[in-house]
């Protein structure tokens, strides 16, 4: 009758449990395996214990094994759901390694790692997917030895904010699917992998760095100066959009060239040429040639209602924009600044000369001052 998995009074329950340091599979009153635990002898010297609670729908809580950071060599954790959550497919957890985050594993009551002393337990990032309940763990974790090279917090890193950057701090970490951002107090230490795919967004705000990762949610990358923040910017994008390129190899590393503007041979079909320093010998002409340009439109011809507006000067003047980082940009009407007798204007509805500038940079904030183009608007 034990091994039929039922009695007289119906099923029997099955469960895994601990019995005198054993791992045991019982059925009903019968144990079916045993897994022997009880002459496990796992060294320590130091030992810490502690219960943490996992938000409902947190994201990558920052485990550094309770202050032991990268030195534990022995980690358990015990999950306990709330009571309320009673649906068996949302009670788990998720955890990457600090050191390459971008893989995510999970368990459901029970975690245990161990290590040595030259294979140590990376540090955590723990989620709770459960959007309405917490789950509660007891963790235990421990070293072997009296090692005091404790979590470095030097720079006050901490979850998925990082301070204290520079670009030159980020780097390539497996070319085409993902980068890293070192520390630059420990060289060889990476604070976070992010890989390429999971980047949805990059957003500058000042001197720092806001990425929207599928796999972490927001994080805050916050460079020394502005300087810094500008270059990361020009240069995580660019990885993006060329993925197979090691940023290593990336000459020069700073972005210092400012937009290219390509113009038209003519402005409009059958206007006159766009000139570069009264010159037309060799349209079409761009922004690399110079900054002085000129040419002449006519308001009757190309005019809507006797008014040229910005976007019609676009397609005039303007065959593209391009960047040696960003790739072709948008160009705008805001990008546009005209400006007549009268001083800066939006449109163009009166013959003259007006003289038309730039208000555009690219993601490094090289603009495009000092360039400007003569417009002769005649009949």
């Amino acid at each position: 009758m034990a091994g039929c998995g039922s009695s007289l009074f119906g099923p029997s329950s099955q469960y895994i449990k601990t019995n005198s340091g054993d791992f045991i599979a019982t059925e009903g009153s019968n144990i079916r395996e045993r897994l022997m635990l009880s002459d496990l002898r796992i060294p320590y010297k130091q030992i810490l214990k502690s219960r943490i609670i996992l938000k409902k729908g947190q994201t990558n809580y920052l485990l550094n094994h309770l202050g032991l950071g990268d030195n534990a060599t022995f980690l358990s954790i015990k999950a306990v759901y709330d009571t309320k959550s009673i649906v068996e497919i949302d009670n788990y957890v998720t955890y990457s390694y600090y050191d390459y985050p971008v893989q995510n594993f999970t368990f459901a009551q029970l975690l245990v790692l161990t290590g040595n002393s030259s294979n140590r337990i990376p540090q955590l990032y723990l989620t709770n997917p459960n959007p309405n309940y917490p789950v509660y763990l007891d963790i235990m974790v421990s070293i072997l030895d009296d090692n005091y090279s404790f979590f470095n917090d030097d720079v006050n890193q901490s979850g998925t904010s990082f301070t204290g950057l520079e670009y030159t701090d980020i780097k390539s970490f497996v070319v085409g699917e993902s980068i890293a951002i070192y520390d630059k107090n420990v060289p060889v230490r990476a604070l976070v992998y992010l890989g390429l795919p999971y980047i949805n967004s990059i957003t500058l705000n000042g001197s720092f760095l806001i990425i929207d990762d599928e796999s972490y949610g927001s994080i805050f990358l916050q460079f020394l100066t502005e300087f810094d923040a500008l270059q990361a910017h020009s240069l995580l994008n660019y990885v993006l959009k060329n993925p197979l390129m090691d940023i290593d190899n990336i000459i020069p590393i700073i972005d210092s060239v400012s937009p290219v503007i390509h113009f038209n041979s003519k402005a409009g079909a059958t206007g006159s040429y766009i000139s570069f320093n009264g010159s037309t010998s060799s349209v079409p002409y761009s922004s690399v040639n110079g900054y002085t340009f000129s040419t002449s439109i006519s308001l009757s011809t190309y005019g809507t209602s006797s008014i040229i507006q910005k976007d019609k000067l676009i397609d005039l003047l303007i065959d593209y924009v391009d960047d040696n980082r960003d790739g072709v940009i948008e160009l705008m009407d805001s990008n546009l600044i005209i400006s007549g007798t009268a001083g800066v204007v939006n449109s163009i509805g009166l013959l003259g000369t007006y003289s038309l500038t730039f208000n555009l940079n690219d993601l490094a904030h090289n603009d495009l001052s000092g360039l400007f183009v003569n417009l002769n608007i005649i009949v």
